[in-house]
């Protein structure tokens, strides 16, 4: 397989402050076998899209499965066919949610491929509920399986940016470890964000400091895109360039005013932050990623990248 390190200026996808979204042509399109057609992910907040740039605005085109589905899109435009996306993750949901209501929905949709992210929203259940965890999410695999799609799962994230969610690596690495056997057993690839390094600097996280920043997703984004052997990348800037949240007195303080404490009030209620949310692409959708047009994409690209760099991506 020849490797080609010329970028391929195409139209810009999802410009930000952060980050000029040329695509990346690695390799020639004709060498990937398997043609994705269709892609349903399934997940918590994190393929949902929470803390990527617009989400606020508009939850579409927004977060590392919507960005993994874009270079899907684009995949698919060099193999001559359509592409087709859904995204049934809602925010808040346990291994119980996903592998029940959002596991039926993906089913019935007959995708090519599923992603599976979860147990981030499963880290305190006790020692004693989690062998009931992994058999419900054993048998959800299995059933993706069985319907022969093409399943990749996501093991969890690694939360040690911050020094007071250390003590939740432990759990974090449990979590991983039986996603992990569960999948081996199943032979079923890993997304494996648990180890991508860069994920310790508290720049891919996004003001809340618990769902990955644009940065963030992008770099997950990137992962899956090569395990999956991809033709394309969504352009990164070094970590060096990428601000990172504020975490002064003022800055935490907000932290702990507009995130955690609401957090833990409900927890005390009970309730979920996804609670009476629809997902965002329930039914499998057209999709080629939100394109910006010249005038709109200009005040977000980096001061760095001028007006004619611009033009000639688009």
């Amino acid at each position: 397989m020849q490797t080609k390190s010329n970028t391929v200026h195409l139209r810009l996808i999802d410009i930000t402050t952060q980050l000029n979204s040329d695509l990346t042509w690695l390799t020639d399109p004709r060498c990937v076998t398997k043609k994705i057609r269709s892609y349903v992910a399934l997940g918590d907040s994190l393929s949902e899209g929470l803390g990527d740039f617009g989400f606020e605005d508009n939850r579409v085109h927004a977060g590392w499965t919507d960005r993994l589905a874009t270079l899907l899109a684009k995949e698919a435009t060099f193999h001559g066919h359509e592409f087709h996306y859904a995204n049934v993750a809602i925010r808040g949901a346990k291994i119980a949610d996903i592998m029940g209501v959002q596991l039926e929905r993906a089913l019935a949709l007959k995708p090519d491929l599923v992603t599976v992210m979860a147990g981030q929203n499963d880290l305190l259940s006790s020692a004693e509920n989690m062998p009931k965890l992994e058999a419900q999410f054993r048998d959800g695999i299995q059933k993706l399986k069985d319907s022969g799609c093409t399943v990749i799962v996501s093991n969890t994230i690694n939360p040690i940016h911050l020094m007071v969610f250390r003590p939740l690596a432990r759990l974090a690495t449990t979590m991983t470890a039986m996603i992990e056997r569960v999948a081996n057993q199943l032979q079923v690839e890993v997304h494996d964000v648990h180890r991508i390094e860069s994920l310790a600097d508290v720049a891919y996280w996004a003001e809340d400091m618990v769902h990955f920043s644009g940065p963030g997703h992008i770099k997950v984004a990137n992962e899956a895109a090569a395990l999956l052997k991809l033709s394309f990348r969504l352009s990164e800037l070094d970590d060096c360039e990428i601000s990172a949240p504020a975490r002064g007195i003022v800055g935490t303080t907000r932290w702990l005013v507009v995130h955690v404490v609401p957090f833990f009030w409900r927890r005390i209620r009970r309730v979920s932050s996804g609670d009476g949310l629809e997902p965002k692409l329930p039914v499998l959708t057209k999709y080629s990623g939100r394109q910006l047009d010249l005038e709109s994409a200009e005040e977000f690209l980096p001061a760095n990248f001028g007006r004619n760099d611009l033009a000639k991506a688009s």
